[in-house]
Protein backbone atom coordinates (compact mmCIF):
# COMPACT_ATOMS: atom_id res chain seq x y z
CA UNK A 1 0.00 0.00 0.00
CA UNK A 2 1.76 3.49 -0.92
CA UNK A 3 1.52 6.57 1.03
CA UNK A 4 -1.20 8.12 -1.17
CA UNK A 5 -3.31 5.06 -0.61
CA UNK A 6 -5.54 5.03 2.30
CA UNK A 7 -9.25 3.30 3.40
CA UNK A 8 -12.32 4.98 3.10
CA UNK A 9 -15.86 3.89 3.50
CA UNK A 10 -17.59 4.46 0.16
CA UNK A 11 -21.21 5.39 1.12
CA UNK A 12 -23.81 5.54 -1.79
CA UNK A 13 -24.70 9.75 -2.31
CA UNK A 14 -27.67 9.24 -1.00
CA UNK A 15 -26.59 7.97 1.98
CA UNK A 16 -23.98 10.67 2.33
CA UNK A 17 -26.08 13.16 1.59
CA UNK A 18 -28.80 12.17 4.29
CA UNK A 19 -26.53 11.75 7.10
CA UNK A 20 -24.88 15.62 6.40
CA UNK A 21 -28.68 16.30 6.13
CA UNK A 22 -29.16 15.18 9.63
CA UNK A 23 -26.07 16.14 10.81
CA UNK A 24 -26.62 19.77 9.89
CA UNK A 25 -30.19 20.28 11.24
CA UNK A 26 -29.04 18.64 14.69
CA UNK A 27 -25.71 20.91 14.59
CA UNK A 28 -26.82 23.89 13.58
CA UNK A 29 -30.09 23.88 16.14
CA UNK A 30 -27.75 23.05 18.48
CA UNK A 31 -25.41 25.63 17.92
CA UNK A 32 -28.47 28.86 17.61
CA UNK A 33 -29.34 27.15 21.49
CA UNK A 34 -26.21 28.30 22.80
CA UNK A 35 -26.25 31.65 20.82
CA UNK A 36 -29.51 32.94 22.09
CA UNK A 37 -33.06 32.24 22.86
CA UNK A 38 -34.42 31.00 26.11
CA UNK A 39 -32.10 27.60 26.40
CA UNK A 40 -28.55 29.99 25.84
CA UNK A 41 -28.63 30.93 29.93
CA UNK A 42 -29.25 27.31 30.45
CA UNK A 43 -26.23 26.51 28.45
CA UNK A 44 -24.30 28.87 30.08
CA UNK A 45 -25.37 27.48 33.38
CA UNK A 46 -24.38 24.08 32.47
CA UNK A 47 -20.69 25.66 30.78
CA UNK A 48 -20.13 27.10 34.25
CA UNK A 49 -20.63 24.24 36.29
CA UNK A 50 -18.25 22.44 34.24
CA UNK A 51 -15.56 24.93 34.65
CA UNK A 52 -16.00 26.68 30.87
CA UNK A 53 -15.20 30.07 30.69
CA UNK A 54 -18.19 32.40 30.08
CA UNK A 55 -17.21 32.95 26.45
CA UNK A 56 -17.51 29.24 25.78
CA UNK A 57 -21.21 29.08 24.73
CA UNK A 58 -20.68 31.13 22.22
CA UNK A 59 -17.53 29.23 20.47
CA UNK A 60 -19.32 26.13 21.08
CA UNK A 61 -22.39 27.62 19.03
CA UNK A 62 -20.26 28.91 16.39
CA UNK A 63 -18.25 25.86 15.20
CA UNK A 64 -21.50 23.66 15.68
CA UNK A 65 -23.41 26.17 13.13
CA UNK A 66 -20.76 26.62 10.73
CA UNK A 67 -19.89 22.46 11.02
CA UNK A 68 -23.35 22.13 10.49
CA UNK A 69 -23.27 24.47 7.86
CA UNK A 70 -20.06 23.14 6.23
CA UNK A 71 -21.12 19.21 6.31
CA UNK A 72 -23.62 20.20 3.19
CA UNK A 73 -20.49 21.99 1.03
CA UNK A 74 -19.13 19.12 -0.46
CA UNK A 75 -15.84 20.62 -0.81
CA UNK A 76 -15.79 21.77 2.89
CA UNK A 77 -17.23 18.62 4.24
CA UNK A 78 -14.36 16.09 5.28
CA UNK A 79 -12.59 19.74 7.40
CA UNK A 80 -16.28 20.66 9.08
CA UNK A 81 -16.78 16.70 10.27
CA UNK A 82 -13.46 16.92 11.76
CA UNK A 83 -14.36 19.98 13.33
CA UNK A 84 -17.65 18.45 14.55
CA UNK A 85 -16.07 15.45 16.00
CA UNK A 86 -13.56 17.50 17.56
CA UNK A 87 -16.41 19.32 19.34
CA UNK A 88 -17.98 15.76 20.31
CA UNK A 89 -15.13 13.85 21.77
CA UNK A 90 -14.82 17.71 23.86
CA UNK A 91 -18.65 16.61 25.15
CA UNK A 92 -17.93 12.95 25.80
CA UNK A 93 -14.67 14.14 27.87
CA UNK A 94 -16.67 16.68 29.94
CA UNK A 95 -19.32 14.25 30.56
CA UNK A 96 -17.06 11.72 31.54
CA UNK A 97 -15.07 13.99 33.69
CA UNK A 98 -18.21 14.88 35.45
CA UNK A 99 -19.58 11.41 35.56
CA UNK A 100 -22.56 12.21 33.70
CA UNK A 101 -22.71 8.55 32.28
CA UNK A 102 -26.08 9.19 30.49
CA UNK A 103 -25.34 12.47 28.72
CA UNK A 104 -22.36 10.58 27.23
CA UNK A 105 -24.82 8.52 24.60
CA UNK A 106 -25.68 11.65 22.15
CA UNK A 107 -22.09 12.92 21.86
CA UNK A 108 -20.87 9.04 21.34
CA UNK A 109 -23.76 9.08 18.68
CA UNK A 110 -23.46 12.81 16.47
CA UNK A 111 -19.45 11.78 17.04
CA UNK A 112 -19.98 8.69 15.55
CA UNK A 113 -22.15 9.79 12.48
CA UNK A 114 -19.90 12.68 12.20
CA UNK A 115 -16.90 10.28 12.17
CA UNK A 116 -18.33 8.03 9.45
CA UNK A 117 -19.82 11.00 7.46
CA UNK A 118 -15.58 12.45 7.79
CA UNK A 119 -14.07 8.91 6.78
CA UNK A 120 -16.79 8.83 3.48
CA UNK A 121 -15.55 9.73 0.20
CA UNK A 122 -17.68 9.20 -3.19
CA UNK A 123 -16.46 7.12 -5.71
CA UNK A 124 -14.52 9.41 -8.28
CA UNK A 125 -15.76 9.15 -11.93
CA UNK A 126 -14.65 6.20 -13.63
CA UNK A 127 -13.81 4.21 -10.52
CA UNK A 128 -16.29 1.02 -10.35
CA UNK A 129 -16.89 -1.48 -7.64
CA UNK A 130 -15.08 -4.93 -8.67
CA UNK A 131 -17.85 -7.50 -8.70
CA UNK A 132 -16.74 -11.18 -7.68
Amino acid sequence: MSIEEHRVIRLPRAAVWALAILLAVVFVRAGISKLGGPSASGWAGRLAHWGYPPYARYVIGVLEVLGGIGVLIPRWRREAAGILVALMVGALCTHAIHGELPRLIPPLVLGGLTFLLYWSRRRPRGEHTPHF
